[in-house]
């Protein structure tokens, strides 16, 4: 009988689009996945002279779903490197800082994100392999008396299996929420109760009459996206008349961890240099505290280059 946990996760970048990788994988914890394979069914449409349907083929491959876990200030790296796709260290006394940005250009000529595979060993023989996987999308939530959460959509790609990795996990905590801070166009909000930053790749898979089943590549079908929804405990007017005045200001959002060493702790601070909020409607449901609940989008803007920017200090040199 198999069980959850005794399962794993395993994600390596590959080198390239269409060879599977599993050197020096990062196995991530996680709460749980939604990552499967579909046959799509293709049916004929010739009269047979018959009341019965007609024969079924083979169709299209793909391959989706989620992963979803308790952010870990190392691991979290490799889910923000796949969906964003730009990033850059810095060595910062005895930790390393990594900025990731949206990329501006696609990855290559097939795959528009870094491409990766998976390792989804499910504690019953083999463990499950889908490659060409690419990062459709992230978000990042956190709420009050809760762990930071990320959950990674990917979008692929094909499959394979193997003799299952035996995981090693590197020490360190998830953020919790009471380490959390917000700013809105510099003011402290601190009525924040529930925040999700949301990012969309916004990508379909590529058939071609080449190429077999799968999708031939992944790419774009839309513009990136931003997005932040949540809730506060109403105490003024100021974030309502923000929605009013379609104003488009800041949104920082950080998180301070567990020390790291050398002074420094485990940190990740989301930076949206243009929010604009399109629904935020305070509203009377009962007697208690007024918490309203809001959706926003982060603009990009031309004078930092990016609609949003994540930073992680932590001590993986790299991704």
């Amino acid at each position: 009988m198999a069980y959850g946990q005794a399962g794993h996760l395993a994600l390596t970048f590959q080198e390239s689009f269409g060879t599977l990788f599993t050197d020096s994988p990062f196995f991530v914890p996680i709460v749980s996945e939604e990552v499967g394979k579909t046959i799509n069914q293709l049916v004929e449409n010739n009269l047979y002279g018959r009341f019965a349907e007609p024969p079924y083929h083979e169709g299209t491959h793909e391959i989706g779903g989620e992963v979803r876990t308790e952010a870990h200030p190392l691991y979290l790296g490799t889910f923000l490197k796949a969906a964003l796709g730009q990033t850059a260290p810095t060595l910062q006394g005895s930790a390393y800082v990594h900025e990731f940005l949206p990329a501006t250009a696609d990855w290559d000529a097939f795959a528009a994100v870094p491409p990766l595979t998976l390792e989804l060993h499910r504690d019953a023989g083999s463990a499950f392999l889908y490659y060409d996987m690419l990062a459709a999308g992230l978000s990042l939530e956190i709420a009050h008396g809760q762990l930071l959460g990320g959950t990674l959509e990917v979008l692929g790609g094909r499959f394979s299996r193997k003799a299952p990795a035996s995981p090693a996990f590197a020490p360190g905590r998830p953020w919790t929420w009471d380490v959390a801070s917000a700013s809105y166009d510099g003011l402290g909000i601190a009525e924040f109760r529930q925040l999700t930053v949301g990012f969309d790749n916004q990508l379909t898979g590529y058939y071609a009459l080449s190429g077999g089943k799968a999708p031939q590549r992944v790419k774009r079908e839309g513009p990136q996206r931003v997005s932040v929804e949540g809730t506060f405990l109403l105490q003024d007017q100021f974030l309502f008349q923000q929605y009013l005045d379609q104003a488009e200001k800041r949104l920082v959002v950080s998180f301070a961890g567990e020390p790291i060493g050398g002074g420094q702790n485990a940190a990740l601070t989301l930076d949206i240099p243009r929010l604009r909020f399109a629904e935020l409607a305070p509203q009377l449901a009962g007697p208690g505290q007024l918490e309203v609940s809001f959706t926003a989008n982060g603009v990009f803007d031309a004078a930092s280059g990016y609609a949003l920017r994540a930073t992680l200090t932590n001590t993986q040199p790299g991704y």
